[in-house]
């Protein structure tokens, strides 16, 4: 298995490619080895393992990826904790893992992120960005042309699908950031399937 380590965390991001390494993995650390490059074999398959925020190096390592099949997992000790969230949603490790949990979840065929458009409907996604922006429901109902009701039946889905039990300030800059992530995936996967897609910006 050819793994990248996307971490800006340098303990982690160092521990966690000696420990795949040692698995028997070929892991690059993709922040701490920049000099390595990508090979061209397009049928070849990377596992992605995304721990930061920093949007531009991310736009850059899947941009440098082409059409290559990838599965993509997102690290993370905000939302995963016991007294905020019912289960996690697809494709998210939590920080706090033992080596043979992370290895049994790299090593599963069907895990790693899904793009955005499996996860939630464009409703729910126009509904979920104005949550984030700050948005109140009852404004949201107005521009959307729907009842309040429906807002609210939209927020408990997104809420359900992610698997969070309250929907606070720090949940939803959570999520804003994984819908960035996951916007990427869904453009890599585009570009797998149309040979002429062209990226648009994800902000």
């Amino acid at each position: 298995m050819k793994v990248i380590v996307c971490s800006d965390n340098f303990f982690f991001a160092k521990g966690i490619t000696a420990l795949l390494n040692e698995a028997g993995h070929d892991t690059w650390d993709f922040f701490y080895q920049p000099e390595r490059k990508v090979s061209e074999k397009e049928d070849e398959e990377f596992v992605i393992i995304i721990d930061t925020n920093e949007r531009k190096p991310l736009r850059h390592l899947f941009a440098s990826l082409g059409k290559k099949p990838l599965k993509v997992f997102f690290i993370t000790d905000d939302l995963l904790e016991p007294q905020e969230i019912r289960r996690p949603f697809q494709g998210v490790i939590p920080r706090k893992i033992t080596a043979a949990e992370l290895l049994s979840n790299l090593a599963k065929s069907a895990a790693g992120v899904r793009p955005l458009e499996f996860l939630l409907t464009v409703q729910q996604r126009k509904v979920l960005q104005y949550l984030i922006r700050g948005v109140t429901p009852g404004v949201i109902a107005r521009v959307m042309n729907i009842s309040v009701k429906t807002v609210s039946a939209h927020k408990r889905k997104v809420m359900m699908n992610f698997g969070l039990k309250k929907m606070n300030a720090r949940s939803l800059n959570c999520m804003a950031d994984f819908i960035y992530k996951s916007l990427l995936v869904s453009e890599h996967i585009n570009r797998q399937k149309h040979p002429h897609y062209l990226n648009r910006p994800v902000y």
